[in-house]
């Protein structure tokens, strides 16, 4: 325990390593999201995540089901959604989060640079919808005070990357989903 205790009060930068990405399944129906870290964490010990993605508003999408967690002892919810606000009425944003660290789970991602690891994944009652993506970094109701006060962003903490409350999620790759017909 004094070696975690440890690991929590370090005071290193943060790296901003990890990339999200979002893809549709070969079933046409099943959307994916993976990441991708640009180094191996060491010590590899994963804490917290939120994932958001912007739906096209007029789709009217609603996620169907449970979300479908790949990582043992790591559970993915559908945690806040925000319909078109008004710093970008187009679209609809759902934010998904991990909860549920269990015994030793926080060492269950196993990250390794440059590895695509698949997180979770959901579906909808709509099937596939063209234009779904992650947030980007520069999305305007990313920001700290928008319409609503939440917060929409994309995070990720894992201790070998930097210390506790810090965001190690770098930024997107991939396009946004393009059903086939």
């Amino acid at each position: 325990m004094g070696t975690l205790l440890s690991i929590l009060s370090t005071t290193a930068m943060a790296e901003q390593v990890l990339e999200y990405s979002i893809k549709m399944a070969d079933d046409n129906e099943t959307y994916q999201v993976v990441m991708r870290p640009s180094t191996t964490p060491t010590p590899d010990i994963s804490l917290t995540g939120q994932v958001t993605i912007r739906v096209p508003h007029a789709a009217q999408f609603q996620v169907m089901g449970n979300v479908v967690s790949t990582v043992e002892g790591s559970d993915w919810i559908e945690a806040s959604r925000v319909d078109a606000p008004v710093e970008n009425a187009n679209y609809d944003y759902i934010s998904f989060s991990f909860v549920g660290l269990r015994a030793n789970s926080a060492h269950n991602y196993q990250w390794k640079e440059g590895e695509e690891k698949l997180i979770f994944s959901f579906k909808s009652s709509k099937g596939c919808i063209d234009g779904i993506e992650l947030m980007p970094l520069d999305d305007p109701f990313n920001v700290t005070n928008n319409s609503v006060n939440t917060n929409p962003g994309n995070q990720f903490t894992n201790l070998g990357w930097g210390g506790v409350g810090e965001n190690n999620y770098k930024g997107n790759y991939g396009s946004a989903i393009a059903c086939t017909k």
